[in-house]
């Protein structure tokens, strides 16, 4: 088995965080103010959660790293390079 992965491995997983801190940001006073981005390790699930509820094994990200002002400056969208250098660190394509 290789050590490396496809970029649509890759691109899908980012994608899929993108969507789930889009859907955070659409919805955030329906969460809990601690909650992080967790990726459980080995099956890369991934979930929004407040940080005092994720068990051992997920990496914790917080989402205020995860979102940035939109071009406007009229209100917040998802940073793509934070969410692309996440996905890359789970997915190595060469």
């Amino acid at each position: 088995m290789s050590d490396y992965s496809s970029y649509v491995e890759r691109d899908n997983f980012n994608e899929q965080i993108y969507e789930l801190i889009s859907e955070y940001i659409e919805n955030s006073e329906a969460y809990p103010q601690d909650t992080v981005l967790a990726i459980e390790n080995g099956s890369n699930k991934l979930k929004l959660s407040p940080e005092s509820e994720i068990g051992t094994g997920w990496d914790i990200y917080q989402i205020e790293t995860l979102i940035r002002p939109n071009e406007s400056g009229s209100g917040k969208e998802v940073d793509i390079d934070a969410s692309f250098d996440i996905a890359s660190s789970y997915f190595f394509v060469r």
